[in-house]
């Protein structure tokens, strides 16, 4: 069943994967690369004529307005999507292609055509890599507990048994309503299975005087006053929640049915996106 073993007496109720769109924000950057690369091939054409004279060294002077539109277009977007989902991933990524457009141009001598098929079959691999982390996520729910695992480069598992879960959420947003897939996130007695959402608002102000004729030495008030308030929502990695399943409150009232009644459905739900 999975690389746990089987306890005794042990069931298989569902097998469950991601929907193919749970991880459409990866498709999206994946897809953003591509839009990158034609955007870049536009913006040298026009940028062609122009001559820059900038003191660096390392660059040829006729190609440091196409590097610096390359590091502009892919640095600012990686600093709005970290911002966006809060990881400095998109920033490393990001980053690292700009560099290597930038070695290929500048120290392979590779003319700036490069840069496009660069950003171009960075987000073809992009769509590739996405759908093997999706297929790599693995969920089992069984008589006894459910079991959650990712094999995509490592391994990480995470198991509960239905004595220690105390409440199940499900989240789903707007294209997962349409389309009917969600999370469900089971919460244990320890906090397991919440994060914390925190919003703080800070005032701060200063007030000096001084002087040579009028003060010998400066003198200085200052103030601040600072607030916030934090909120346990439900919350979880990918491979410590049943993340983007199909039909996520049918396999809530199936779970549900178990962990109350000790019920089991003769016909086990398998999930279709295997």
């Amino acid at each position: 069943m999975t690389r746990a073993q089987p306890l005794p007496g042990e069931k298989l109720v569902m097998k469950l994967k991601p929907h193919p769109l749970a991880f459409w924000h990866l498709y999206a950057i994946s897809g953003l690369l591509i839009l990158f690369g034609y955007l870049i091939e536009r913006m040298y054409a026009y940028i062609a004529g122009f001559k820059l004279r900038l003191p660096l060294p390392f660059v040829q002077q006729y190609n440091i307005a196409n590097i610096l539109v390359l590091w502009a277009l892919l640095v600012g977007a990686a600093i709005i999507i970290g911002f966006a989902y809060l990881r400095a991933t998109s920033l490393l990524v990001f980053s690292a292609i700009a560099f290597t457009g930038t070695v290929m141009t500048e120290y392979l001598k590779m003319p700036l055509d490069t840069h496009y098929w660069l950003l171009t079959i960075c987000g073809l691999v992009g769509f590739v890599l996405t759908e093997f982390y999706r297929r790599g996520h693995n969920y089992y729910v069984t008589n006894h507990r459910i079991v959650m695992e990712k094999s995509f480069l490592s391994y990480d598992s995470r198991q509960f048994a239905y004595s220690k879960i105390e409440d199940l959420a499900v989240v789903q947003g707007v294209l997962g309503r349409v389309l009917n897939y969600g999370t469900v996130i089971p919460v244990t007695g320890s906090g397991f299975g919440l994060g914390e959402d925190s919003a703080s608002l800070g005032i701060g102000g200063a007030v000096g005087v001084g002087g040579k004729r009028i003060l010998p030495v400066g003198g200085g008030l200052s103030f601040s006053a600072s607030g916030g308030r934090a909120v346990l929502m439900p919350r979880g990695r990918t491979y410590h929640t049943l993340y983007g399943i199909p039909r996520p409150r049918e396999v809530q009232q199936t779970i549900v049915m178990i962990m109350m009644q000790g019920q089991v459905p003769e016909k086990p739900t398998v999930g279709p996106y295997l």
